[in-house]
């Protein structure tokens, strides 16, 4: 190993906070959060505390290798404090800007309980991440001065490289740093539990399935055989909001889960293989009293959908996927749905069919659209369709407002594309929730 590193270590201090505190004042992004010293570009990339404590939440320190917990792009620390905080492990981090690790340091100190004895081995390192054999003697030597004599080895390593911020989708090639490298250049200093080192992989939301399959390839190749689960976070607004990987040490016995979380904690979970499924196109409009289901398009993405179904639906209960694209994936039952925690919170929206309509909702209608929906037993119709949106809000207003001297059962509106061989005609149903 070189003995002159080309890192050099931050040690978490009282003095580092009063440096980063000229910088940026810490504050909290949401009431009874920690406070964090982040500038606004930070504040937008940075993982957020609750997600961050519920990631630290589902390890088990036993699961664990021995050794620290390593962020080898840590940016402002956020999510490295909350796992170290959580499963009483020193921590690691290693930036490149420096400005950012000084403060990441002041992060790691201002969270510090005092207490705990780990924090006293937490540093950071302002650095090469892909550069192991170099921040290993860095830290080691940062220890040694500090007075303490031992050589911890790398208990599990997390890494969310930067990717461009603007792009409509995302490549792994865009992201620094590199992964392939990365996790070359410590392949070798992870400790390894029975199944393997511990990493998470934070990725982008809008890695496609090619690119998916190149990440897996890319582990692949670094950790032959090792067994992983990829994990889908939804928080409910219509698509995925975390991707992650978790491997070895840290994956379940599935290789897929989606989650559904709420402000603070996980509502849901289901863990299973993927599965594709057939899609049903209807020439006809769909019978009245029959149930229209919008799932979490999140669901879908972790080819998950079918593992859900067979909790979701009762025993010979007809059913077929009618859309599984988009922001709006249908499905189409002859029985409402289980009623259950774990299966509602993947539903968008489900209920009975009581009304079919030719054309789309428009200003000049919204009227006759209230009152056609409120003589089916409907108050509130929520637009769950395709509509201009620059018009979306504007109709959605007019129309809870025209319902305002209704009673009823809250609904929902969705199109839906009808195959009439020639073509297709657009159909949209009113549905009365459960």
């Amino acid at each position: 190993m070189n003995e002159e590193p080309n890192h050099y270590a931050l040690n978490p201090s009282s003095d580092l906070v009063k440096r980063a505190s000229k910088v940026v004042k810490a504050e909290s992004a949401r009431k009874g959060e920690p406070k964090f010293h982040m500038t606004e570009d930070m504040r937008r990339l940075s993982t957020p505390w609750s997600i961050s404590k519920v990631r630290a939440e589902q390890i088990q320190a036993t699961d664990l290798p021995a050794g620290v917990i390593l962020d080898a792009a840590a940016g402002s620390g956020v999510q490295l404090i909350a796992l170290t905080t959580g499963l009483k492990r020193p921590g690691l981090a290693i930036e490149l800007d420096p400005n950012i690790g000084l403060l990441c340091a002041a992060n790691m100190h201002i969270t510090d309980e005092g207490s705990d004895l780990q924090r006293t081995m937490d540093r950071v390192l302002v650095g090469d991440g892909t550069d192991a054999e170099n921040a290993i003697v860095a830290y080691w030597n940062s220890l040694r001065e500090a007075g303490t004599r031992a050589h911890p080895p790398i208990g599990m390593l997390h890494l969310d490289p930067a990717r461009p911020r603007d792009a409509q989708r995302h490549e792994i090639d865009e992201m620094q740093p590199a992964l392939g490298p990365l996790l070359k250049a410590w392949a070798n200093h992870l400790e390894t539990g029975p199944r393997g080192p511990a990493i998470l992989l934070d990725l982008s939301p809008r890695l496609n399935e090619d690119q998916r399959s190149l990440v897996d390839a890319t582990i692949e190749t670094t950790f032959p055989g090792i067994p992983r689960t990829w994990e889908y976070l939804s928080q409910g607004g219509g698509r995925i909001d975390r991707l992650s990987v978790w491997i070895g040490s840290l994956s379940s016995k599935e290789p897929s889960r989606c989650i559904r979380m709420g402000k603070k904690k996980i509502m849901a979970s289901i863990e299973g293989k993927v599965s594709e499924s057939e899609l049903v196109s209807m020439s006809s409009p769909p019978p009245y009293g029959a149930y229209l289901t919008i799932v979490d398009p999140a669901l879908v993405q972790s080819g998950l959908h079918e593992a859900w179904l067979d909790r979701a639906i009762p025993e010979n209960s007809g059913h077929s996927w009618l859309r599984l694209e988009g922001r709006r994936p249908l499905l189409i039952s002859t029985d409402p749905l289980i009623e259950d925690n774990e299966i509602d919170a993947f539903v968008i929206a489900s209920g009975e069919i009581v009304q079919h309509r030719l054309t789309p909702p428009e200003l000049h209608t919204i009227e006759q659209t209230a009152a056609s929906a409120a003589r089916n037993g409907v108050g509130k119709v929520t637009l769950r369709c395709s509509l201009n949106p620059d018009e979306h809000p504007t109709l959605q207003r007019r129309l809870h407002k025209a319902m305002k001297e209704f009673e009823g059962k809250n609904g929902f509106m969705v199109d839906l594309d009808l195959d009439r061989g020639s073509g297709s005609h657009t159909l949209y149903i009113v549905c009365k929730e459960q």
